[in-house]
């Protein structure tokens, strides 16, 4: 009964360590740009090194650090329609990790329940494409992260009607 005991408890350890799959520890396997829920354990890790805000390097001004995000939404969209991606309708949850020089390291997104469905590939593709050409300008001394929420038109349009 002790042997049976000692081998399903062993049985047990192996499989739960077994289930968790192989744990990868390096920051460089996450890739520039995904999905918020893939990647846990390295976005997680990520998270605990950017706890400086955006806020923060705005000095705690609302309005200076609410006019960089929409103004880097805003340049977003005037990618988009360079190489002519359709973002209006996408509704998006983002958490943008920048550089002390204003180069995005990593952006973490997830559509809005709201928004217009586009494939996840294709907007993965999207965002790395922006992030890979654009400067955020706010240069400080440390990196830096905003979680927020991206609309798209970033200002109303009016509709013509006949």
């Amino acid at each position: 009964m002790r042997n049976l005991f000692s081998i399903m408890a062993i049985l047990f350890i192996s499989s739960a360590i077994f289930a968790q799959g192989p744990t990868v520890n390096s920051k460089e396997d996450l890739p520039v740009v995904f999905v918020l829920g893939d990647h846990a354990d390295q976005y997680d890790a990520m998270t605990q090194q950017y706890s400086n805000m955006l806020l923060d390097e705005c000095k705690g001004d609302m309005q200076v650090a609410y006019s960089k995000w929409m103004g880097m939404l805003q340049e977003m969209e005037a990618y988009a329609k360079e190489v002519q991606y359709d973002v209006d309708g996408i509704q998006l949850w983002m958490n943008v990790f920048w550089n002390k020089d204003g180069s995005i390291k990593h952006i973490a997104y997830y559509l809005k329940p709201d928004s217009k469905v586009v494939p996840l590939d294709e907007m993965t593709a999207f965002l790395k494409s922006f992030a890979q050409q654009y400067k955020f300008p706010l240069l400080t001394d440390k990196s830096y992260v905003h979680y927020g929420h991206a609309f798209f038109p970033t200002a109303p349009k009016r509709v013509a009607h006949k």
